[in-house]
């Protein structure tokens, strides 16, 4: 069963499955709303707080949703956040190389985006 990019394996309750980077991912519910909990190991330079939550930072969020999104949602995400100034394409690039990036898909494709634009794709 396929349910937003997530792969749910024979799983009677499909529950449990995997997300776009190869994490486990737990569907559960909170009251009527369907909920997608992702499990990882995420680094404390990937973390901020957010009107007092633990939230993941701008660049990690757009990493992680960069395997999930399509092109275009992908590159309007980006553009909202260089032009906020929460990163810029060097400092995601500079993470992406990070060794615990190395196997994760959405580092890969917005390390892609990045590089097109750079060779003269749309431009940031």
């Amino acid at each position: 069963m396929q349910t937003n990019d997530t792969l749910f394996w024979d799983d009677p309750d499909g529950e449990y499955g995997m997300d776009a980077n190869g994490r486990l991912t737990q569907l559960t519910q909170v009251g009527d709303v369907p909920v997608l909990i992702h499990y990882d190991d995420i680094p404390e330079s990937d973390i901020q707080t957010l009107h007092g939550l633990r939230v993941t930072t701008p660049l990690r969020t757009t990493i992680d949703l960069a395997a999930e999104l399509p092109t275009d949602q992908l590159e309007n995400l980006l553009d909202f956040f260089l032009d906020k100034g929460s990163f810029t394409t060097d400092q995601a690039l500079e993470r992406i190389a990070q060794p615990d990036m190395s196997m994760r898909r959405g580092a890969h494709v917005l390390q892609a985006l990045i590089v097109r634009r750079r060779l003269g794709g749309r431009p940031k």
